[in-house]
Parts: structure tokens; sequence; C-alpha cells
């Protein structure tokens, strides 16, 4: 249960309903303070700072993708960016044409529309992976990209269409929507906290948090309270990208600076369950580089370090999304596969070792350029079973690495089954 409610994932909950409490307070208890504010947000000034706000967090959330390569927080930032810019428009009543004019304020099918698409934006980010193969990434952001702004165009251009289809699929509960919004937002907020937990990631409190908020907004119709509250979400969420940028900085701090892999410390932790929750069953593929000793000696060093970067990054990134390659030691190269098969991550071992086989490798050698050919073995073994060790599990990959080596090297060796855990 602590897991559930630790500080660390409630704690985007936490700030979304202290940001919307300010603001309701705000409004009741300093009339005078929230005369300054409202004259701010009715003002242009608002609408370019709160885009350079949507700009900026999409741009973290780009630059925190390249380091932790998270989907989630990618797909947040272009879709607020998408949502935000309408709903700025819509709520400051700035002249817009998307095949026609945005209308003012006051009409409240749009505004109810604008609502729903937020909350299916934040369903659609629950649901997806934190972790996606790099192509998949790529399709998908556009897809979605393209989806987003062709659903938004619409609800404005063919909202009377969309609003007697949505009514007609309601029913009554179209007539009271803000019972129709929270109902939805409640099933998207469990939804949201199930994936959460079962994928042990920390984000269906950030969901949860920004439902409450769009709830709150909803139900202060035509004040400038609602204004104030939606308009703040780029600054909850830029808030939040910042969050995952200095866990990305932390996590860099614990890469080794010759392979750019995670280090050994950093793979003890994990080892031991306290960077990230390994599961009930996990794998360990152990890679070894092939006579990199004869390496050293013929072509110096200075190459052997090229190699074995060159390596660690090819392993590094045929290991995403599930793998997280760490220095074991020396020349040796760890991937650790939580809440993974064994078959899965034999089959990734295998093309991993496929794939070094066929890379060149560049090298400087004499004041020129070369190309060098290199192989890695693997030893793979998991565990199925929460009685399982990771020391058991180590020891088995071990072992399975020593007998790719014995049979040829340059090939996977898989250990036969699951070990079990020494009696203390």
């Amino acid at each position: 249960m602590s897991r559930f409610f630790g500080l660390s994932k409630t704690l985007p909950f936490l700030l979304c309903l202290l940001a919307a409490a300010t603001i309701l307070a705000l409004e009741q208890i300093a009339p005078s303070a929230w005369k300054t504010v409202k004259t701010y947000l009715l003002s242009d000034p608002f609408f370019y700072h709160s885009l350079a706000i949507y700009l900026i967090a999409l741009v973290l959330a780009l630059f925190t993708y390249r380091s932790l390569y998270n989907f989630k927080i990618l797909l947040a930032g272009v879709f607020f960016l998408m949502a935000g810019v309408v709903s700025l428009l819509y709520f400051l009543r700035m002249p817009v044409h998307l095949g026609r004019p945005i209308p003012p304020g006051g009409d409240e099918n749009l505004r109810v529309l604008l609502y729903v698409a937020y909350s299916l934006d934040l369903l659609l980010i629950a649901l997806v992976p934190s972790y996606l193969p790099q192509r998949v990434t790529r399709f998908l952001l556009l897809f979605l990209l393209f989806a987003e702004a062709a659903l938004l165009a619409a609800f404005v251009r063919f909202r009377e269409p969309i609003v007697s289809f949505l009514a007609g699929l309601a029913g009554a509960a179209w007539d009271r929507p803000f019972a129709l919004l929270a109902g939805m937002n409640g099933m998207i907020a469990v939804l949201a906290l199930a994936v959460s937990a079962r994928r042990r990631d920390p984000y269906g409190w950030p969901v949860v948090g920004f439902l409450l908020v769009f709830c709150v907004a909803f139900s202060r119709r035509g004040t400038d309270a609602e204004k104030l509250l939606f308009l703040s979400l780029p600054f909850l969420l830029s808030l939040l990208v910042l969050v995952n940028l200095v866990a990305s900085l932390s996590h860099r701090a614990n890469y080794d600076p010759l392979m750019n892999i995670y280090s050994r410390g950093y793979c003890n932790l994990l080892l031991q369950g306290r960077g990230r929750p390994l599961g009930s069953r996990f794998a360990l593929a152990l890679f070894d580089l092939d006579h990199f000793k004869k390496i050293n000696d013929r072509y110096g060093h200075a190459v052997g370090d090229q190699v074995l970067h060159a390596v660690a990054q090819k392993i590094r990134e045929m290991s995403l999304p599930r793998g997280i390659a760490c220095r074991y030691g020396g020349e040796e190269i760890l991937v650790i596969f939580p809440d993974t098969s064994l078959s899965y991550a034999e089959r990734v071992a295998r093309e991993i070792v496929s794939s070094v086989a066929g890379f060149d490798i560049p090298i400087s050698r004499n004041r020129g350029r070369a190309r060098l050919r290199v192989t890695v073995s693997a030893g793979v073994a998991a565990a199925e079973a929460a009685t399982s060790s990771t020391a058991d599990v180590l020891e088995e990959a071990d072992r399975a690495l020593y007998r790719s080596k014995r049979l040829g090297r340059n090939r996977v060796t898989a250990a036969q089954r699951a070990p079990r855990r020494a009696d203390a």
C-alpha cells in the first residue's frame, strides 16, 4: 500500500490539488489580488506567456526523451501543446479560423468538447507504454499528432454534428455535462491508477491530478477562475517534465564514462531492486567481447576503448525498450530485463550477438581510419518466481556465458531452468 500511495508517486497529484485550492482561495479570500490576476488573464501577453510555457514543456519533453526514451512524457508534451493552444484561443477569445472562426467563450458545446479532448488525451497517455522501440515511437508520435490536430479542427468546424452524435450516445447524461465529465474522468482515473500499478510506473497519479483540475475548472463555468485553472496546466506540466529532466540527469550521473551506459554501482542498485523494481520475474543477459585482449595487444588500448564504446552502444540500443544495459566489469556488459521472460531476453540477446558480428566499428589507426569487426558471447538466465534471487540468476547467466565461450564464442547460451533461491 505504501508503494501505491508513496509521496514520490502522489506528489504530482498533490501539486495539482494545491494549484486548484490556491486559485479558488485567491478568488474568495483576496479579491484585490484576484483583480490583478484577472487583468493579466484577459490580456494578450498572457496568451504569449502561456504559449511560451507550452513550447518550453515540449522542448523539455523532447530533451528528456533522448535520455530516458519515455514515450508518455513526450506524448504529454505534444498533446498539451496542441490542445492547449486551441484552449488559449477559446478562453482568451483570440481571433483564429479553422474552416470557421472559433466562437467566443459562451459556446457551451465547444467548451465541453475541449474538456473531453483533454480527458481523452490523458486516457491515451495513461494507456500507452512508457518505453517503445524508436521506430514505433516515431510512427505513433506522427500519427497521434495529426490525429489530435484533425480532432481539434473537427471540434471547431463541425461541432454541431459532433455534439448531436455524442448527445445521442450519452442520452440524458449530455444534459448534465458536469456529471458526464466527472463520471468519465472518474473512470479514466481508476484505469490510469490500475495500469500504473500493473506496470510499476509513477504516471497514474499525475493523470489523476490533471483530471481533478479539469473537473474543478469545469464546475466554475464562465468565471475567471476557470480560465486560470485551465490555463495553469502548462505550468503544472512543465514542473512534471522538469522532474523527469532531473531524473534523467540523475541517471546520467550513474553512467560509465567510457561505455556511456550505466555504471557497475548503478547496476548493483538495480540488482538490489532499489533503482527500479525488477518484478516477480526478470531476466539477465551477460555479454563479453571475444578475444578482447588480442585487440588491445594488436591495436593498442585507445582502439580497445573505441571498440568497447561502440559495442556498448550497440547493445544499449538493441536492448531497448525493456533492457537496461550496465557495465558489469572489464569488457562485460550486463543487460537487465525487469518483468521479462527468459524467451524474450534470449531472443533479444541473439539479435544483439548477430548484429555485433556484422557491425563495422570505425577505428583510428596509423593516422588514418579503418574498420574492425568483433564478436560477443552471451549467457542468459531468468527468474520465473518471486523466490528467485538476483545472485542466483546472475550466477546462472555467468555459467551460460562460459558455456558459450567453450562452444566456440559468438553465440548465446540460455539457462535451461529458473534458479532457486538457496535456503538461508
